[in-house]
């Protein structure tokens, strides 16, 4: 009897030990890691996770690998699946040794690549239980924006800099708030913006079957907008071709108006089709929009963009006709020139608590060399899952491994 217990004791220790050794969720919930799933399927490893600790999700799933590579006891077969806003997004399927072939140095990112599957997920959340939801956790953010115009002789830069705080928060599964106040710092463009809100607005982002990925969202927008906004995105031949579709209903407002401003009582209903191929050898995307914009005016918007990792430079040219819906003629009338969007702030954020302070992600900036700045307007929403889709797409998390890993 006393052999019994001293057995069922020293197996009980050995099986907790066990345990302890296979489990992913403990190290990877202390590296603030979210949303998380760990479950056996089909004699392989199936590992769910959402990252907003660090600013870049190729960062995120470089320290994903690292501490897989550390945790012995696991299956060979591992399916990594990444999310965003409680939504499944990306997809790696590999293996147990070619992470810690690829960690240890002893296997090139290339190679590893190459052996890997990198896809857009198709899978459900599973029903097991999450380990540190997401949900209901908020962040005050502080980013920046410059609007500027340059080239009048009396005066040749002219700009209106500000800082954008910002209060976002995922309430529940794929829905989020967002709020930015815009502190405006000097006015040497406008002469009347003051500080005020910038956007006020709820979203819903979903997937449905098929992989296409859905946003409905309504509140107040840039541009002084204030309405309702749909979106939907569909990929081919992994990421390689992504159809776009855009809709919105809206009317100029501002939430806070400022003194001697008034915006123009008007409906706009706005749609658009973009189309855009990606050359993943060089994470290069063409794309072209075309469609009725935020102020009536129809034509199209062609985008040449290389992305870098978190850097993106784009030359862009625009045409588009801005005669009034209901009146006679055309005025057509093109704009040429560039934009680009840099990281920001921190690379890495506190761990995600009810209320957390961070720096906003991303600057973006864009300059017009011709033509007018108010055509070829779409809403933008950001912070959203389609708006944050580029990071998770299969050619961006490889060419983040190869660029994180170089040298190993």
């Amino acid at each position: 009897m006393i052999m019994k217990a001293l057995f069922f004791s020293v197996f009980s220790l050995i099986s907790i030990a066990l345990h302890a050794q296979c489990d992913l969720i403990t190290p990877l919930k202390e590296e603030g890691f979210e949303n998380l799933i760990q479950i056996s399927e089909d004699g392989g490893l199936q590992l769910h996770y959402e990252n907003r600790r660090y600013r870049f999700e190729g960062v995120a799933l470089k320290r994903v690998l690292e501490i897989i590579a550390a945790t012995p006891c696991l299956s060979n077969s591992i399916t990594i699946i990444i999310y965003n806003k409680g939504i499944p997004i990306s997809e790696l399927r590999t293996q147990k040794n070619w992470i810690d072939g690829l960690i240890s140095g002893e296997l090139s990112a290339t190679t590893f690549n190459r052996e890997a599957n990198f896809s857009f997920t198709t899978r459900k959340r599973p029903k097991e239980k999450v380990t540190n939801s997401s949900y209901l956790k908020s962040d005050v953010a502080v980013g920046a924006r410059t609007d500027y115009l340059i080239g009048n002789f009396d005066n040749p830069i002219r700009w209106t800099p500000m800082l954008l705080p910002s209060f976002q928060s995922t309430v529940a599964r794929g829905t989020q708030i967002n709020t930015t106040y815009g502190v405006v710092l000097y006015d040497d463009l406008y002469f009347w913006e003051e500080s005020r809100f910038r956007y006020a607005f709820a979203s819903h982002n979903g997937r449905l079957p098929g992989g296409i990925f859905t946003r409905i969202s309504a509140g107040y927008f840039e541009q002084t907008q204030y309405g309702i906004e749909g979106h939907a995105t569909k990929f081919f031949f992994g990421d390689q071709l992504r159809l776009d579709l855009n809709l919105s209903l809206t009317e100029n407002k501002f939430l806070d108006k400022p003194p001697t401003r008034r915006a123009i009582d008007k409906n706009h209903f706005s749609y658009g089709l973009k189309a855009t191929y990606r050359y993943a050898p060089l994470t290069t995307d063409l794309s072209i929009h075309y469609g009725r914009y935020i102020f009536d005016d129809t034509g199209y918007t062609v985008l040449l963009e290389r992305q870098f990792n978190e850097v993106f430079i784009g030359f862009f040219m625009r045409e588009v006709d801005r005669q009034i819906v209901g009146s006679f003629g055309r005025l057509y009338e093109k704009n040429y020139g560039f934009q680009f969007t840099v990281p920001i702030g921190t690379k890495k954020h506190l761990k995600p608590w009810y209320i957390r302070a961070k720096t906003e992600e991303q600057f973006y900036l864009d300059y017009n060399y011709t033509g007018g700045v108010d055509i070829g307007r779409r809403i933008h929403a950001p912070g959203t899952v389609i708006a944050e889709l580029e990071e998770y797409y299969p050619s961006t998390l490889q060419k983040a491994l190869e660029s994180l890993f170089k040298g190993h």
